[in-house]
């Protein structure tokens, strides 16, 4: 995975080169069992490095989804990066008390998540 980096995204932009990519894994089909959480790096983002890709920058995935249409439509580049959270949620599969869950980050129940539903290509999700 690339680290966000100003210099880079600049220069790919002074280039005139639109490029949109995605550091992001890919996305359970089930919104049930995981929330994503997003960043989106761009010219405009807040900091760099490291830091960018800490909590005070995650978005929302209706939230990222809703960026990264802005910035395709100015031609901006971008960069994608997501982090999954199982959810605490009846529907899902997981024994939270199971070792493999120990010290995760657990996201709220589906139903218990205030985030927007995010529009389509990830319709459904929170």
């Amino acid at each position: 995975m690339r680290t966000p980096d100003f210099d880079a995204i600049r220069k790919e932009r002074a280039e005139g080169r639109f490029t949109g990519r995605s550091y992001a894994q890919g996305v359970h089909p089930n919104q049930r069992f995981y929330k994503y959480v997003w960043w989106v790096f761009w010219n405009g983002s807040r900091a760099d490095g490291s830091e960018f890709l800490g909590d005070e920058y995650r978005l929302s995935t209706a939230a990222a989804l809703s960026l990264v249409a802005d910035l395709k439509a100015k031609g901006e580049p971008y960069w994608l990066y997501n982090s999954r959270l199982p959810r605490r949620d009846p529907a899902n599969p997981f024994d939270v008390n199971h070792p493999h869950w120990q010290g995760a980050e657990w996201a709220p129940a589906y139903d218990e998540d205030s985030d927007p539903v995010a529009p389509e290509p990830l319709a459904g999700h929170k």
